[in-house]
C-alpha cells in the first residue's frame, strides 16, 4: 500500500506548485534590500494564476492573529501607515476574493490544532526567514515581551483593528476637519 499523506487520507485535493521566484528576486534586488514585499508579491501572482487554472473563486491565505498585529506594527514603525491587511480583500484586477478566515485564531493556537489532527506543518522555505535582523522578526520578538509583561495586550491590539476612531487619527481622508487641526493647534501654542 502506498503512502498517502494525511490531506490523501481525508480525501482533499492540493497542489504543489514550483516557481523559480527566489531567481527572479536575485535578479531584481539589490544585495542589501529584503526580498519580503517582492516575494509576497509574486507569490500571490502565482495563487491568482493557479486560482485561475483550477477555477477557484476564492483564495483562503493562512495568516493568523498574530501576522495581523506584526503587519499592523511594521507598517506603523517602518512604513508610517496605520494599517494591517484586510481579513477579506476584492482585488481590482483578480476574479478571486482572497479571504484570511484565521484573523481571530493566534499562531500557537493554529499550531496546536494542526498537530492534534496530524496534518502537516510547512515550514518557511524562505532563507531569511530565520535572519533574527530582520524587522518582522525584531517585532516577533517585541511582541513576545510584552506579551509576556502584560498578558492579552496582543488581543487588545487586534482589538483595536476593528475600532478605529476615524476623527481621533490625521488622515484628512477620514476627517476634513482635521485639515485645520495643525494651523489651530500652532496657533493655540505660539507666543
Amino acid at each position: 500500500m502506498a503512502y498517502r499523506t494525511p490531506l490523501e487520507v481525508r480525501g482533499w485535493e492540493y497542489r504543489i506548485e514550483h516557481t523559480g521566484i527566489g531567481g527572479v528576486m536575485d535578479d531584481l534586488l539589490e544585495a542589501d534590500e529584503t526580498p519580503c514585499s517582492l516575494c509576497a508579491r509574486l507569490r500571490r501572482g502565482v495563487l491568482y494564476r493557479v486560482a485561475d487554472e483550477v477555477g477557484a473563486t476564492k483564495i483562503a491565505l493562512g495568516h493568523h492573529s498574530d501576522d495581523f498585529i506584526e503587519t499592523l506594527l511594521l507598517n506603523l514603525f517602518f512604513a508610517g501607515s496605520l494599517k494591517a491587511m484586510p481579513a477579506r480583500l476584492v482585488p481590482d484586477e483578480a476574479a478571486q476574493v482572497v479571504i484570511r478566515p484565521l484573523v481571530f485564531v493566534n499562531e500557537a493556537e493554529t499550531r496546536s490544532y494542526a498537530e492534534s489532527r496530524d496534518l502537516p506543518l510547512v515550514g518557511c522555505c524562505c532563507p531569511v526567514c530565520g535572519d533574527l535582523g530582520l524587522q518582522r522578526q525584531r517585532i516577533k520578538r517585541l511582541l513576545a515581551e510584552l506579551d509576556r509583561e502584560h498578558p492579552g495586550v496582543k488581543q487588545s491590539m487586534l482589538r483595536a483593528l476593528g475600532n478605529v476612531v476615524p476623527r481621533h487619527l490625521l488622515d484628512t481622508r477620514l476627517d476634513p476637519g482635521a485639515e485645520l487641526r495643525p494651523r489651530a493647534l500652532a496657533e493655540a501654542v505660539a507666543p
